[in-house]
């Protein structure tokens, strides 16, 4: 088990958060602007198989998945450094609690969650030192056995955008947001890394009609 130390916890999420021009804060904040990113939820991943037992989203966003009836009683934790405006979610029962924090530095106990889920997150963050520290964090939240699914933007041609550390910044009217580009063995040689197993790998397309720009690695893995 991967142990916490809270002071280099803070130190490595302040790195990160300030490294490559700030990406990941610009990223944020693009996101507080697009109130109404995954408002509906995905449609080529069904989060509902997954939700057993404990479970933490970390960068939940709007967690679009709540409204589409989803009979879950268990605890489900919704995190995203956003939630400092509550409102962004519309929360339908009272077993999903809210926190507002990051995944570089998750403020809850080592082994409390028996899934964690983070989609369209990692790939957002700038430096494979910092995606493991992302990584690394899970697995220390995970019960032994426990299990991650996690996503990361694929496309078949890369948006245009500005060249920083390993990564793009890709702009638009919002805003700007960071994007690395994973291939699938780098993606499986990092969550290995951070002390998982991976189980399952594949692509899935979001938009049948857009499938180059929508397409997805859809990564589930086991702590070891």
């Amino acid at each position: 088990m991967i142990q916490r130390d809270e002071a280099e916890a803070c130190d490595w999420s302040e790195k990160c958060w300030n490294i490559c021009g700030q990406a990941l804060f610009r990223t944020l904040e693009y996101f507080r602007k697009a109130l109404r990113y995954r408002e509906a939820g995905w449609k080529s991943i069904d989060v509902s198989k997954y939700l057993k037992g404990r479970v933490l989203d970390v960068g939940a966003g709007r967690a679009g998945y709540l409204r589409k009836n989803i009979s879950y009683q268990g605890l489900l934790v919704l995190m995203d450094p956003s939630y400092d405006d509550h409102s962004r979610v519309e929360m339908k029962t009272g077993n999903v609690m809210l926190l507002n924090a990051d995944g570089l530095d998750i403020p809850l106990m080592d082994e409390s969650f028996d899934v964690v889920i983070s989609l369209a997150v990692l790939h957002h963050i700038p430096t494979r030192e910092c995606r493991l520290v992302f990584l690394k964090e899970i697995q220390r939240v995970l019960v032994a056995g426990g299990l991650l699914i996690l996503s990361v933007w694929f496309p078949s041609e890369k948006p245009r955008g500005k060249e920083v550390c390993d990564g793009v910044i890709v702009s638009s009217g919002l805003g700007d947001r960071f994007y690395h580009f994973y291939s699938i063995p780098e993606l499986k040689s990092e969550v290995e890394s951070a002390g998982f197993r991976v189980e399952k790998v594949e692509t899935v397309v979001e938009n049948p009609r857009k499938p180059a720009e929508t397409r997805n690695i859809l990564l589930t893995a086991v702590k070891q």
